[in-house]
């Protein structure tokens, strides 16, 4: 098995980030964008992407819960450092993903503001969109929310856990 190095590492971050800002540019769905830009370098079980759909726009494009670039990364996390069905009785395991996944929403929040689709769309557009009024999901449109602005959140997102992964160990599909 080759050896992982910086230069490696830099790339597969690149590429990662592009990948996530490509695929929410083209068909939306913040959490879904992160396991699918994950899942292409990363061995990640199709039922996880499935299983994220609804958790984009702060939950079912709500946007007052988690942006869903976060929990989809959490999700991520949950899938490669979490306890299995098998493991299920050795709680100790339960705590296996925590300081990824807070160190991973510590960088969320401290680059966004905070935390909630709410709160991302106001730190890129100064006020937040109801998704599910079609007036102000056009204003969002409009204003680049999928042309530049929650593309780079998923492409940061992306990166983010691709390089916890990394560090980690995780295998990298061939490409």
């Amino acid at each position: 098995m080759k050896a992982r190095s910086e230069e490696d590492k830099k790339k597969l971050l690149k590429e990662v980030y592009q990948r996530g800002y490509e695929l929410e540019q083209r068909y939306y769905g913040c959490a879904q964008c992160v396991v699918a830009a994950i899942q292409d370098y990363f061995p990640l079980n199709n039922a996880v992407f499935k299983a994220s759909t609804s958790f984009s726009g702060g939950f079912a494009s709500t946007i007052e819960g988690p942006c869903g670039a976060l929990t989809g990364g959490i999700i991520v996390l949950s899938y490669f450092f979490g306890r299995s069905r098998e493991d299920y009785s050795d709680i100790s395991l339960l705590r296996r993903p925590g300081p990824l996944v807070q160190e991973y929403w510590d960088q969320f929040r401290d680059i966004y503001g905070g935390d909630t689709c709410r709160e991302v769309q106001t730190y890129f557009f100064g006020t937040a969109y109801r998704f599910l009024d079609n007036e102000e999901y056009y204003e969002y449109e409009k204003a680049g929310g999928h042309t530049d602005k929650c593309p780079a959140v998923v492409g940061q997102a992306s990166a983010w856990l691709a390089e916890k992964l990394y560090d980690n160990n995780v295998p990298i599909l061939k490409k």
